[in-house]
């Protein structure tokens, strides 16, 4: 069955997990001359976990800055890295990608994004194999109620 070509996809992802499946399904989806957004949303997790175990020192304490920025800047440049991949392999069809980082709930996150980018698919891969998981089975039924776009989930 073939599925329509759309010219503004979103692929929501977090952490260090890169979205390779939800990328290759991207690619068979989008238009020439189309635009793939990545949304990166950041997990506040480690910073709290790094709060917890350092006496609840508190967002303003400087090791939990200096933590909480080094975490980023890895994220960022693995993220970039993955992001100047795609556009190698996307660059004859004159597909652009864009990597946009957020942080917050990833469901709200994604439904933000579609609107202000006129997202036309999310695509969402559920991580399966791990126990943290992006977007659990009702997470993206509320997406998929609450989005105005469709959202395909890869696995």
């Amino acid at each position: 069955m073939n599925e329509e070509k759309v010219d503004r996809i979103l692929i929501p992802f977090f952490g260090d997990y890169l979205p390779q499946k939800a990328k290759k399904k991207a690619l068979d989806l989008i238009e020439p001359r189309g635009e793939i957004y990545l949304l990166h949303i950041v997990d506040e997790g480690t910073s709290r976990s790094v709060r917890y175990t350092t006496g609840q020192l508190g967002e303003d304490d400087e090791f939990v800055k200096s933590v909480k920025e080094s975490l980023e800047e890895l994220r960022e440049t693995d993220i970039e890295e993955f992001v100047e991949g795609m556009r190698k392999e996307i660059e004859k069809r004159n597909v652009s990608v864009e990597s946009v980082f957020v942080s917050g709930d990833p469901a709200e996150e994604t439904l933000k994004a579609i609107e202000e980018y006129s997202i036309e698919v999310v695509i969402v891969e559920r991580l399966r194999e791990r126990m943290a998981e992006v977007f659990l089975g009702e997470e993206i039924d509320f997406l998929k109620d609450k989005a105005s776009c469709k959202v395909i989930e890869v696995s």
